[in-house]
């Protein structure tokens, strides 16, 4: 049966908490689940994913059109935890449990700000699911017979590790290529070590072909030209830069992040490095035509080009919620969220505009245009979260593409939270049926960068 949508659980011990009626939807600030609901927990559990509520709905075989291929696979992963382990298609998952109906909840971690999916359904009069980390089909925790079991860490890693899945087909050729086909393109010695390596062990990482004796850079990329003549990678794989394996939309991320960033942001996602020269000479040497000309960089090796890559591209929720708003089209009141971009020449490019009106807090007055004026007090997060969560209502992404904004901008306040933030309000009038404004905030402990534009036509 399926669980009384009445009582769900948010599982930080065996916290239960009362929620909303059947079949509908529920967001944060609603008259049914107040902000940070399930804030009280009772102890440290066995299965802490997640201490508030979100969002709650119900999906039922209507919904299929709208789920998206990680939404399919979360349901039919959760599907899994029940006896119908046999489950391959959606419509088979819906088949499966009890009214054809299934409860999914957004969860946050009010501590780590990681986010859970929980799937839930009835399978013969007994509650079954999964709790999934954000953006992925892996199962955090199963939920048997009501009761949450087989649980992960609360955290997630998101590092993609050095492969992307586009890219995988490097290392099925590096574990199964002949001692012939692995000659035509290496040296004998070098040919006859990776086949050694990979029967003690086979390879499961870019790392894990370099770690054997004889591949170097120079072998690493003969190796990929092989596996791709031998059709093992496709289109899709960019190739191997600094020992990692990207996409070519991971290609493309990378350079459109690096091109884009401000010195605060990039210093942000490099703050492990003790030299950071590597920051100066990535943006004063930019703009960068692909990713190759990233990888050549002076200072970038391993670490820091994956820690570029996982930054340009790891999606939370808040910025999936920046691309469902950027989606939206509307020429004469259109709304644009973005996080990657110099604000430097934001600041520089008002000089030449027709500024109605600009204040700035925590720029150095001497970059500003005469007649800007400079408020004292920083921006904190309250104030980035009100700029941008009217900017969102201002959209109307939800009532447009039933997007649900509550994750994303969940995500935001625990990102900006009890942080400061240098930025500029600005607003312009180019002609009389014309306004615009550009508002934007940067983190001053990490550096992560929001803007905010408005264009209205009367």
């Amino acid at each position: 049966m399926l669980r009384d949508s009445k009582l769900f659980t948010t599982i930080l011990g065996s916290l239960v908490i009362a929620a909303t009626g059947c079949g509908a939807s529920v967001d944060v600030g609603s008259s049914e689940v107040e902000v940070g609901s399930a804030k009280s927990a009772l102890g440290p559990g066995p299965c802490p994913m997640g201490n508030e509520l979100i969002t709650h709905e119900v999906l039922t075989p209507a919904s299929i059109p709208s789920l998206s291929e990680l939404d399919r696979a979360q349901i039919i992963a959760a599907v899994h935890e029940s006896a119908h382990t046999d489950v391959i298609t959606i419509e088979e998952a819906f088949d499966a449990v009890d009214e054809d109906r299934i409860n999914r909840f957004v969860l946050r971690d009010s501590y780590t700000n990681q986010f859970y999916v929980e799937i839930e359904y009835g399978a013969g009069d007994n509650s079954y699911g999964a709790y999934l980390y954000w953006g992925t089909a892996q199962v955090a925790a199963a939920i048997h017979d009501g009761f949450p079991e087989e649980c992960g860490p609360s955290v997630f890693n998101y590092d993609l590790g050095d492969t992307a899945p586009e890219c995988h087909g490097f290392l099925d050729y590096a574990n199964t290529a002949t001692f012939v086909q692995l000659d035509a393109y290496l040296p004998s010695n070098v040919a006859q070590a990776i086949v050694n390596a990979r029967a003690a062990q086979p390879f499961s990482s870019v790392a894990s072909v370099v770690a054997v004796d004889g591949v170097a850079e120079t072998r690493l990329q003969q190796l990929y030209t092989a596996a791709k003549n031998g059709g093992y990678v496709g289109a899709s794989c960019s190739g191997i830069y600094d020992q990692v394996a990207v996409s070519t939309a991971g290609a493309t991320a990378i350079v459109d992040f690096v091109n884009q960033a401000s010195r605060e942001e990039i210093r942000g996602v490099l703050s492990f490095l003790i030299n950071e020269t590597v920051v100066d000479t990535l943006t004063a040497t930019r703009p960068y035509a692909g990713v190759a000309a990233v990888s050549n960089t002076s200072g970038v090796g391993n670490a820091v080009f994956r820690s570029l890559r996982n930054a340009a591209t790891h999606w939370r929720p808040f910025e999936q919620l920046v691309g469902a708003v950027n989606d939206l089209d509307h020429p004469d009141a259109q709304i644009r969220l973005e996080q990657h971009f110099d604000w430097r020449s934001i600041v520089a490019a008002a000089q030449n505009e027709p500024v109605t009106a600009m204040e700035c807090f925590g720029i150095d007055p001497a970059l500003l245009p005469q007649g800007a004026t400079h408020r004292p007090n920083l921006a904190d997060g309250g104030e980035v979260l009100g700029i941008v969560g009217d900017a969102v209502a201002s959209s109307h992404v939800f009532a447009e593409t039933s997007f649900n904004p509550a994750p994303g901008l969940a995500d935001l306040g625990g990102r900006s939270a009890n942080h400061s933030f240098v930025g500029c309000y600005i607003h312009s009038h180019p002609n009389p049926w014309v306004y615009d404004s550009k508002i934007f905030f940067v983190d001053t402990q990490n550096g992560a960068s929001i803007l905010v534009s408005h264009h209205y036509v009367e």
